[in-house]
């Protein structure tokens, strides 16, 4: 299975995505006592296609911030307007080993002087710091923490979200629907939309899908990242059934919306990727990786190279993503999932790859998405029997993924199954297409 950022993107926005959105209304109040003045760290510079205006307003913010923690080092408020924008920047530059260590720093920080916090400012504490837990894909820890922030603070519609987020990643699913029911009850946003879409998707409702994520588009901000991340998402739902056309439209939108949005430009990579010009494809994703150091963008680059016989730039690309995979590691990112994926894909390595697949499913074996790649895998080690119990798990909701019919259909040698696949979208990119295209003939 080529395609390793599909595990990476959307999913790993749709963690991150509400974040800056949300909106807590702390007391403000500051103890009285001076605290040891905490030493937190700087922004990086962004690259200059990458919303530098904007980028140049949040840089003076957070100078602001500095200065007034100099002045008042016991005015705890400051250090989560802090944590707010380091979460933001790891979202927007892709940076995410800097800034979430940055931010779980920060957050430290504040828990280890829990006892002068005020009620609003424990609940943003745990808050915050369930988000970025679901960032670096420790999905049950998250779970954990959101379920401390709920007992202090549980009309507040964002800490729904990261329980929706946490209990869809462990595979919780009937759980993440009465989570999103009481976020939509609280606060119908872009938030809210775009989680009931990824629900009714996970459940095979791909026209109330895009449905919901149309009206979170509808409810997003003009230009801001938040609407161009919903525009994309509507882009790739299209994508996957084959809508290369359509999808192209969203991709296009996006980057209109907001000039040069990295995730816009890589998926119309991909869109010309599959029709073929491959040329102009190799162009757009290199500037997209210009402007954001993306792993996905990276891996699907791999991908295009992989497709065109360029065996030496290949060979020095899985290198560099190797690389990235080991710095997300040390801060503190669970890439199992990811890891294998693009382990099997690049380096035809299934037994490391299941090492890494196994590791993840101990921590989550209800997930759809874990169970999909341990079918594959195994099915890549011939063993049937342990493709087969993984493969019902992963279709135990209906979704309506064309990659994950196609392997069931190879499996059970079904096909009827294969050929649906197919229909459903012929530009599957995965290790078995072509054996499932000369199967079902």
């Amino acid at each position: 299975m080529k395609k390793a950022y599909e595990v990476l993107y959307p999913k790993l926005y749709i963690f991150l995505f509400f974040f800056a959105f949300a909106f807590i209304a702390c007391n403000g109040s500051t103890t009285e006592k001076k605290v040891e003045k905490f030493q937190f760290i700087d922004l990086l510079d962004r690259d200059k296609n990458l919303s530098y205006d904007e980028y140049i307003k949040i840089k003076q913010k957070f100078d602001n911030l500095k200065l007034q923690y100099v002045s008042n080092s016991s005015n705890f408020d400051i250090l989560l307007k802090l944590t707010e924008i380091y979460v933001y920047e790891a979202r927007v530059t892709g940076e995410h080993p800097y800034y979430y260590t940055a931010a779980l720093k920060t957050l430290d920080e504040l828990l280890k002087n829990s006892s002068k916090l005020n009620k609003d400012q424990r609940f943003t504490t745990l808050f915050y710091k369930a988000t970025v837990q679901l960032s670096q894909h420790n999905f049950n820890e998250a779970l954990n923490t959101g379920n401390q922030a709920l007992a202090i603070n549980d009309l507040n519609s964002g800490i729904f979200g990261v329980l929706v987020d946490a209990n869809v990643e462990i595979g919780n699913y009937e759980q993440a629907v009465k989570m999103c029911e009481k976020m939509m009850q609280i606060r119908p946003d872009l938030r809210s939309y775009s989680r009931t879409s990824y629900l009714r998707e996970i459940y095979g409702d791909m026209p109330g899908s895009k449905q919901a994520m149309i009206m979170a588009i509808n409810a997003g901000a003009p230009y801001s990242e938040y609407k161009c991340w919903a525009i994309t998402t509507l882009g790739k739902m299209f994508e996957e059934e084959g809508q290369l056309d359509s999808a192209l439209v969203c991709y296009e939108m996006s980057t209109r919306e907001r000039a040069n949005y990295p995730f816009g430009l890589a998926g119309k990579a991909r869109i010309q990727s599959k029709k073929g010009d491959y040329v102009e494809s190799e162009k757009s994703y290199n500037e997209a990786i210009k402007i954001l150091p993306e792993i996905g963008f990276n891996i699907e680059l791999a991908d295009l190279k992989q497709k065109t016989g360029k065996k030496e730039e290949l060979k020095k690309m899985v290198g560099e993503i190797e690389t990235m995979f080991k710095e997300d590691i040390e801060s503190g990112h669970n890439m199992n999932l990811e890891f294998a994926t693009f382990l099997f894909s690049f380096k035809n390595d299934y037994k490391t790859a299941l090492k890494y697949g196994l590791n993840e499913y101990k921590n989550r074996p209800k997930n759809i998405d874990v169970n999909k790649l341990l079918a594959f895998v195994y099915y890549g080690l011939k063993d049937n029997e342990n493709a087969k119990k993984h493969i019902s798990i992963a279709l135990i909701t209906s979704k309506k993924d064309a990659e994950l019919i196609c392997m069931n259909g190879l499996i059970n040698k079904n096909k009827e199954e294969v050929k649906k696949s197919f229909e459903m979208n012929p530009y599957q990119d995965h290790l078995f297409v072509e054996e499932g295209k000369t199967f079902m003939k």
